[in-house]
């Protein structure tokens, strides 16, 4: 008790215990357990064991983790190739003349969560968007409207759990609207 006392008379200390606590209760401990029992694949390997743990997110990072939400596998071997399917279906801009090792902003990653996702946004978003005007930024706001990203400024950089729950929500949403290609089942050849 008289420690108690003393955590509290100190509001910093009790404020950082409290957070402490907090996060550590909000952690995906069992993701990552589940990895370790011999469930794991590619995906999981990148997101959950590499990717979470990133304090940011780099333009290489974010780049497979787009192809991962379009296509659902890893296709790829190299960065030139993953930004070149990213360029051919316009899920990337060249304008932006991001390097592979910088770290990516929120804004970029909403852009290319928006066009995967087909969400065509506002009026702004569509008329300045389309243009290259603003593009990012209103990418932004439409994924904080539609709770899939936290607010915060578009050019804010993007850390690994952000990124993590970001391809989680945007996964559901596709999920949602049958956005992914599913194969068809002949039932009768049973």
């Amino acid at each position: 008790m008289v420690m108690l006392f003393k955590i509290m008379a100190k509001p910093s200390r009790a404020i950082m215990l409290l957070l402490g606590l907090g996060v550590m209760g909000c952690s995906q401990i069992t993701r990552v357990e589940q990895a370790e029992q011999g469930e794991r694949n590619e995906l999981d390997d990148f997101l959950h064991l590499h990717l979470q743990q990133a304090p940011m997110v780099t333009v290489a990072e974010a780049y497979r983790a787009m192809l991962y939400l379009a296509d659902g596998e890893e296709k790829y071997d190299d960065f030139a190739a993953r930004e070149a399917a990213l360029f051919q279906r316009g899920i990337a801009r060249p304008e932006w003349k991001l390097q592979p090792a910088a770290c990516i902003d929120r804004g970029s990653v909403a852009y290319m969560v928006c066009k995967i996702c087909r969400i065509r946004g506002g009026v702004n978003y569509t008329l300045f968007g389309g243009m290259g005007i603003g593009d990012r930024r209103y990418a932004v706001r439409e994924l904080v409207y539609r709770r899939m990203l936290s607010e915060g400024a578009d050019y804010r950089y993007l850390s690994g759990a952000e990124m993590v729950s970001l391809m989680a929500k945007a996964d559901a949403y596709m999920a949602e609207r049958g956005l992914y290609q599913e194969e068809s089942v002949d039932i009768m050849q049973r």
